[in-house]
């Protein structure tokens, strides 16, 4: 999921949704727009990040030893940031994919048996702190050469004319039709592909300015 959270990317997508056309390939605007109901998903599927990241401890400690809960707050991260129209179903299409079903049950057991669950939390706790936001990293622009994979059924898309506020030499940017947050599961070959084409730019890129 390629992000930048400033004021100055906000804006530059609500001016974007006026236009799209002039932003981003056709094909491609549904990734980004209509705004209001990407923004509106957003909201619906974030209420996790709000609370992992003021009171970690609190919803760790109700999911540690708890082999359901832990299940059930995890499954259903995996049925909607994969295939969003499943959510209204029982399983929420879960039990018709079975090519995930080995991999989720591993995540799972991982967390559970290490006890990790409240540790992992408190990631979204330290990185939305007072002292982290201060920073403002997201303003501080790198000259890195970076790529940005999207995969349709993530949570939220940036343009690249948003990125590239920060991502100065944003040399790699593709767009999925399949797939979704966790594509690392869903189809590795997919995201292993793309990966191996962003590593051939970056060697071309380094070639061409004598890095």
């Amino acid at each position: 999921m390629c992000v930048i959270n400033s004021p100055l990317a906000m804006i530059k997508g609500a001016v974007a949704s006026l236009y799209p056309p002039y932003f981003v390939d056709k094909k491609y605007e549904n990734f980004f727009f209509p705004l209001a109901e990407k923004l509106g998903n957003l909201v619906l599927e974030t209420g996790y990040l709000h609370l992992q990241a003021t009171k970690p401890d609190t919803i760790g400690a109700a999911l540690t030893n708890n082999p359901i809960g832990l299940a059930a707050y995890i499954l259903e991260k995996f049925a909607t940031w994969t295939h969003p129209k499943d959510q209204s179903l029982v399983h929420g299409g879960l039990d018709t994919r079975k090519d995930l079903q080995d991999a989720i049950l591993d995540n799972i057991m991982i967390y559970y048996l290490t006890n990790s669950i409240t540790t992992s939390m408190r990631l979204y706790a330290e990185s939305f702190s007072l002292k982290q936001r201060a920073n403002q990293l997201d303003r501080v622009p790198t000259a890195i050469p970076t790529g940005c994979a999207r995969f349709k059924n993530d949570l939220i898309h940036l343009l690249d004319w948003q990125l590239q506020d920060k991502y100065h030499n944003l040399i790699h940017s593709t767009f999925h039709e399949k797939g979704g947050h966790f594509i690392a599961m869903e189809a590795p070959s997919v995201l292993y592909q793309d990966f191996i084409n962003f590593v051939k730019k970056v060697e071309k890129f380094n070639k061409s300015n004598n890095q």
